[in-house]
Protein backbone atom coordinates (compact mmCIF):
# COMPACT_ATOMS: atom_id res chain seq x y z
CA UNK A 1 0.00 0.00 0.00
CA UNK A 2 1.17 3.60 -1.44
CA UNK A 3 1.02 6.47 1.21
CA UNK A 4 1.99 9.93 0.79
CA UNK A 5 4.13 12.12 3.56
CA UNK A 6 5.47 14.98 3.40
CA UNK A 7 9.28 15.08 4.18
CA UNK A 8 9.79 17.65 7.08
CA UNK A 9 13.49 18.89 6.20
CA UNK A 10 12.24 19.54 1.96
CA UNK A 11 8.49 20.00 2.22
CA UNK A 12 8.58 17.99 -0.61
CA UNK A 13 5.74 14.70 -0.62
CA UNK A 14 7.37 11.36 -1.06
CA UNK A 15 5.52 8.11 -1.61
CA UNK A 16 5.80 5.33 1.38
CA UNK A 17 5.45 1.78 0.63
CA UNK A 18 4.12 1.49 4.13
CA UNK A 19 2.32 3.71 6.86
CA UNK A 20 4.08 5.68 8.97
CA UNK A 21 3.71 4.21 12.61
CA UNK A 22 2.03 6.10 15.10
CA UNK A 23 2.90 6.05 19.17
CA UNK A 24 0.46 7.16 21.28
CA UNK A 25 1.21 9.98 23.30
CA UNK A 26 0.87 8.97 27.15
CA UNK A 27 -0.71 12.67 27.68
CA UNK A 28 -3.29 12.28 25.03
CA UNK A 29 -4.75 9.19 26.71
CA UNK A 30 -8.56 9.24 27.51
CA UNK A 31 -9.13 7.82 31.05
CA UNK A 32 -12.69 6.53 30.05
CA UNK A 33 -13.53 5.10 27.04
CA UNK A 34 -16.40 5.51 25.68
CA UNK A 35 -18.16 4.56 22.56
CA UNK A 36 -19.37 6.99 19.73
CA UNK A 37 -22.54 5.66 19.93
CA UNK A 38 -23.04 6.23 23.82
CA UNK A 39 -22.13 10.00 23.21
CA UNK A 40 -25.53 10.70 20.28
CA UNK A 41 -27.92 9.74 23.14
CA UNK A 42 -29.06 12.65 25.25
CA UNK A 43 -29.15 13.05 28.48
CA UNK A 44 -32.36 12.62 30.35
CA UNK A 45 -32.98 15.48 32.39
CA UNK A 46 -36.52 16.32 34.49
CA UNK A 47 -37.48 19.60 34.23
CA UNK A 48 -39.25 21.39 36.68
CA UNK A 49 -43.00 21.75 37.07
CA UNK A 50 -44.73 24.25 36.32
CA UNK A 51 -47.47 24.05 38.71
CA UNK A 52 -46.51 24.39 42.74
CA UNK A 53 -48.13 22.32 44.58
CA UNK A 54 -49.21 23.60 48.38
CA UNK A 55 -47.16 22.33 50.97
CA UNK A 56 -48.94 19.57 52.84
CA UNK A 57 -45.91 19.74 55.79
CA UNK A 58 -45.05 16.65 57.28
CA UNK A 59 -48.31 14.65 56.33
CA UNK A 60 -48.30 11.53 53.77
CA UNK A 61 -50.92 10.85 51.55
CA UNK A 62 -51.39 8.41 48.57
CA UNK A 63 -52.82 9.51 45.04
CA UNK A 64 -55.05 5.88 44.50
CA UNK A 65 -54.32 4.87 40.70
CA UNK A 66 -58.59 4.00 41.02
CA UNK A 67 -58.75 8.05 41.34
CA UNK A 68 -56.59 8.75 38.16
CA UNK A 69 -58.70 6.69 36.71
CA UNK A 70 -62.29 8.27 37.09
CA UNK A 71 -60.30 11.45 35.75
CA UNK A 72 -61.94 12.68 32.42
CA UNK A 73 -59.17 13.02 29.32
CA UNK A 74 -58.59 15.91 27.40
CA UNK A 75 -56.01 16.07 24.52
CA UNK A 76 -56.20 19.50 23.50
CA UNK A 77 -57.86 19.22 20.22
CA UNK A 78 -59.81 22.24 18.89
CA UNK A 79 -62.96 20.20 18.16
CA UNK A 80 -63.02 19.68 21.82
CA UNK A 81 -64.86 21.99 24.33
CA UNK A 82 -62.41 22.86 27.23
CA UNK A 83 -64.86 24.43 29.78
CA UNK A 84 -66.66 21.60 29.41
CA UNK A 85 -63.50 19.69 30.14
CA UNK A 86 -62.76 22.15 33.35
CA UNK A 87 -66.42 21.52 34.83
CA UNK A 88 -66.37 17.94 34.31
CA UNK A 89 -63.17 17.95 35.95
CA UNK A 90 -63.88 19.86 39.27
CA UNK A 91 -66.84 17.41 39.59
CA UNK A 92 -64.72 14.53 39.62
CA UNK A 93 -62.47 16.03 41.71
CA UNK A 94 -65.02 17.49 44.01
CA UNK A 95 -65.57 13.43 44.70
CA UNK A 96 -62.10 12.76 45.82
CA UNK A 97 -61.33 13.02 49.57
CA UNK A 98 -57.71 12.78 50.22
CA UNK A 99 -56.58 13.52 54.39
CA UNK A 100 -55.31 17.29 54.59
CA UNK A 101 -55.76 18.19 51.06
CA UNK A 102 -58.05 20.83 50.42
CA UNK A 103 -60.24 20.68 46.85
CA UNK A 104 -57.89 22.97 44.67
CA UNK A 105 -54.36 21.09 46.35
CA UNK A 106 -56.02 17.58 45.03
CA UNK A 107 -56.93 19.83 41.38
CA UNK A 108 -53.53 20.72 40.90
CA UNK A 109 -52.20 17.41 42.20
CA UNK A 110 -54.41 15.50 39.43
CA UNK A 111 -54.67 17.84 36.36
CA UNK A 112 -51.61 16.56 34.73
CA UNK A 113 -52.81 12.78 34.68
CA UNK A 114 -56.06 14.29 32.87
CA UNK A 115 -54.40 15.82 29.70
CA UNK A 116 -53.31 13.69 27.07
CA UNK A 117 -51.13 13.85 23.65
CA UNK A 118 -51.04 17.83 22.66
CA UNK A 119 -52.50 19.56 26.43
CA UNK A 120 -50.15 17.33 28.26
CA UNK A 121 -47.52 18.15 25.65
CA UNK A 122 -48.33 22.20 26.46
CA UNK A 123 -48.26 21.85 29.70
CA UNK A 124 -44.28 20.52 30.16
CA UNK A 125 -43.32 23.31 27.52
CA UNK A 126 -44.54 26.05 30.13
CA UNK A 127 -41.97 27.66 32.15
CA UNK A 128 -41.55 26.70 35.88
CA UNK A 129 -44.07 27.66 38.94
CA UNK A 130 -46.31 30.23 37.05
CA UNK A 131 -49.00 27.95 38.06
CA UNK A 132 -49.87 28.72 42.16
CA UNK A 133 -53.71 28.10 42.04
CA UNK A 134 -56.52 26.33 41.00
CA UNK A 135 -57.63 29.80 39.40
CA UNK A 136 -54.50 30.51 37.86
CA UNK A 137 -54.27 26.98 35.89
CA UNK A 138 -57.89 28.21 34.65
CA UNK A 139 -56.70 30.85 33.43
CA UNK A 140 -53.50 29.73 31.97
CA UNK A 141 -55.47 26.48 30.32
CA UNK A 142 -58.34 28.46 29.07
CA UNK A 143 -55.67 30.86 27.08
CA UNK A 144 -54.24 27.92 25.53
CA UNK A 145 -57.55 25.72 24.55
CA UNK A 146 -60.31 28.28 24.58
CA UNK A 147 -58.94 31.03 22.19
CA UNK A 148 -60.38 34.32 21.17
CA UNK A 149 -61.08 33.52 17.93
CA UNK A 150 -63.77 30.81 19.72
CA UNK A 151 -64.60 34.01 22.14
CA UNK A 152 -65.29 36.11 18.89
CA UNK A 153 -67.20 33.69 17.21
CA UNK A 154 -69.63 32.64 20.00
CA UNK A 155 -69.55 36.62 20.55
CA UNK A 156 -71.01 36.94 17.05
CA UNK A 157 -73.42 34.05 17.22
CA UNK A 158 -74.89 35.49 20.19
CA UNK A 159 -75.55 38.91 18.94
CA UNK A 160 -76.96 37.24 15.56
CA UNK A 161 -79.53 35.26 17.85
CA UNK A 162 -78.36 31.56 16.72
Amino acid sequence: MQVLSRDPNSSRLTRNTSPPKFKPRPDLVIAHSTSLQDKFYPIRTSLPSCIQLPSVGEHNFELNPQFINTLPKFHGLESKDAYFFIGEFEEVCLMMKILYLVVDAIRLRFVPFALKDLAKKWLYSLAAGPITSWDGSIKVFSKKFYPIHKTTLDRKNIMQFK
